[in-house]
């Protein structure tokens, strides 16, 4: 099977103290600042992606901006262009993007009125060697739908993800790289970020990254443990303004050969919320964060 999306390349956030969030992300989280442009400030792990992490200062409340897609070429970005107009409520026409990276792209919107983009020929890195405790990109971005199934449709018919796993409320789709997932989709009543996973190099990082985050007053709200479907060790955050953010390491590699399964399959004995357990249930204030970011309706077009 071919995908268009390679993966999520970057995700935009809108915060009301975008220097405050950039010192958090640069001291505590362990990203490399890669430019900073008009009160904006760009981030990259140690993948290739010229920055993962864009932070905007927010007109309104804390949210997301966009959500970016990376995909291979020009020629594929045209024929994802052609796939997605019929059935996104905008799209832009493909052009050089003056954003840092540079590259090719257009912005679209989903059936919710997210704002997503795809782009190409980006600026990227060539060093790509792991650090000890450095987040490597973004392995995921769950969001949240009042319309599941809505959300569903589109990631599936105009994006070409594949729905790898469902699990409870969550439901997990795959591209064109071998994560188990990328993008997580939360069946519920707002459309709103769930999290925002980064990846680590291996359990260890993870470890080091919640130890690190707990000294520096930002206590681990659900984990450490290990998910089911994925199975990624994870540990779960509150950021800067209460962003909802996930350490994660060890995801799942498929390939088409992969069985998807159901809720039931994943389901754990009582008393148990991952495969170890011995992990606490996550906080209120978790629960609380994971629901409480919208996605910006007004930061088109890219």
């Amino acid at each position: 099977m071919t995908y268009p999306v390679q993966g999520v390349r970057s995700i935009e956030l809108d915060v009301s103290d975008p220097a405050r969030a950039a010192a958090f992300f640069t001291q505590i989280s362990n990203l490399t600042q890669v430019e900073a442009r008009g009160g904006s400030f760009y981030f990259r792990g140690t993948g290739a992606y010229h920055h993962i992490l864009a932070l905007h200062q927010a007109a309104a409340g804390t949210g997301v901006r966009r959500v970016v897609f990376d995909v291979a070429n020009r020629d594929t970005l045209a024929a994802l262009h052609a796939r997605i107009k019929p059935l996104s409520g905008v799209t832009e026409a493909p052009h050089d993007l003056e954003s840092p990276g540079g590259g090719y792209g257009f912005g679209f919107t989903d059936r919710e009125g997210r704002n997503y983009a795809a782009v190409c020929s980006v600026a990227d890195h060539a060093d790509t060697a792991d650090g000890r405790d450095r987040p490597r990109k973004i392995t995921h971005v769950n969001i949240n739908s009042a319309d599941a199934e809505k959300t569903k449709g589109f990631l599936i018919e105009a994006l070409g993800f594949r729905l790898i796993d469902a699990s409870g409320p969550l439901t997990f789709f795959h591209c064109g790289n071998t994560d188990h997932n990328s993008i997580v989709l939360a069946a519920g009543t707002k459309s709103t970020l769930n999290h925002v996973a980064f990846e680590m190099p291996d359990l260890d990082s993870v470890m080091r990254g919640a130890g690190r985050m707990r000294d520096a007053g930002y206590p681990i709200e659900w984990g450490v443990g290990r998910h089911s479907a994925g199975n990624n060790v994870f540990a779960y955050f509150a950021g800067p303004e209460e962003l909802p953010l996930e350490y994660t390491a060890e995801v799942a590699q498929i390939d088409e050969s992969y069985i998807p399964h159901g809720p039931e399959y994943w389901r754990f004995p009582p008393g148990r919320m991952d495969q170890w357990g011995v992990t606490a249930p996550h906080t209120p204030r978790w629960k609380r964060i994971q629901e409480m970011h919208f996605f910006t309706k007004d930061a088109y077009p890219i």
